[in-house]
């Protein structure tokens, strides 16, 4: 199957904040650059369980429009259709507090730009992609397979928008709080709506509901898109409901276990725990 992740691709700036009794200043830790966006961090995770994807999207004309191209080809994804256009690239800065929870302040630079999409793919999933880009590429190529992930900056701002495109993919993608702004806009409901619940794990709305496996939370930054990552695995590989949530906890608890949006691990350590756990990943 030939697969196309489409949408956010950022630079992120993750800051892990002291503790401090200062209210006008605080120390920062520990901070790194890395690769960023939902569309990047799902395309990464996917690569790690030896999926072959295409990922698209852009990046700007700028310094770290080049860093990102850089580190996206380190991942070995092929970015053949990952645009370079005039602008600036996007940009996250994650502030950390102690606990991993994470504060973003993001800069969509040109991924709110209306760059082409590539059609020619059996599946694609939209990750931080406006409904109106979606439209004119559905209404280009005719109906498609896709999945949606809308994420919080476009479920709240193109609310409307969102609920028809969701209306039309097998899957959409949400937190819990996006689930609850975008409830009640939904004319229609895709074939499965799978919302994250946090610490709680996830759910598929009249489906399923599995608990978050056991995780030393670090950082929380990435960890729904690597959960997409993982449902997405199981799920094109015709999974029951159950085992794609399963594996998609699973991916997330290994990332909120280690600093950044796509932290480093092999295919070898995902097998290892997915065995420990009773999850299929083949």
């Amino acid at each position: 199957m030939k697969i196309s992740i489409v949408g956010n691709v950022n630079i992120d700036l993750s800051a892990f904040i002291s503790e401090s009794g200062n209210n006008e200043e605080n120390r920062i830790s520990e901070m790194s650059f890395a690769i960023g966006g939902s569309a990047s961090n799902t395309s990464i995770m996917l690569s790690r369980l030896r999926k072959s994807i295409y990922l698209q999207g852009a990046v700007g004309s700028d310094f770290f429009g080049e860093m990102a191209l850089e580190l996206l080809k380190r991942e070995g994804l092929n970015i053949d259709y990952l645009l370079k256009l005039n602008g600036k690239t996007g940009f996250c800065f994650s502030a950390i507090s102690k606990d991993g929870q994470r504060h973003l302040f993001t800069y969509r630079g040109v991924n709110e730009k209306a760059y082409p999409i590539e059609d020619g793919f059996d599946f694609y999933h939209f990750g931080g992609v406006t409904p109106d880009q979606i439209e004119r590429f559905i209404c280009k190529t005719g109906e498609v397979r896709f999945s949606y992930n809308p994420g919080g900056i476009v479920t709240f701002e193109k609310t409307n928008g969102v609920a028809a495109i969701a209306a039309r993919c097998e899957v959409l993608f949400v937190n819990e709080s996006e689930w609850n702004h975008l409830e009640h806009s939904l004319t229609a409901e895709p074939k499965e709506i799978v919302v994250t619940l946090g610490a709680r794990g996830s759910k598929i709305k009249n489906g399923p509901e599995e608990a978050a496996l056991p995780a030393k939370v670090i950082d929380t930054t990435g960890a729904g898109d690597s959960f997409i990552a993982g449902f997405l695995h199981a799920y094109l590989s015709g999974k029951d409901p159950a085992q794609c949530l399963k594996l998609g906890n699973l991916l997330a608890s290994m990332v909120v276990s280690r600093p950044g949006a796509s932290p480093a691990f092999t295919y070898n350590e995902v097998s290892d725990l997915a065995n420990r756990y009773d999850v299929y990943l083949h």
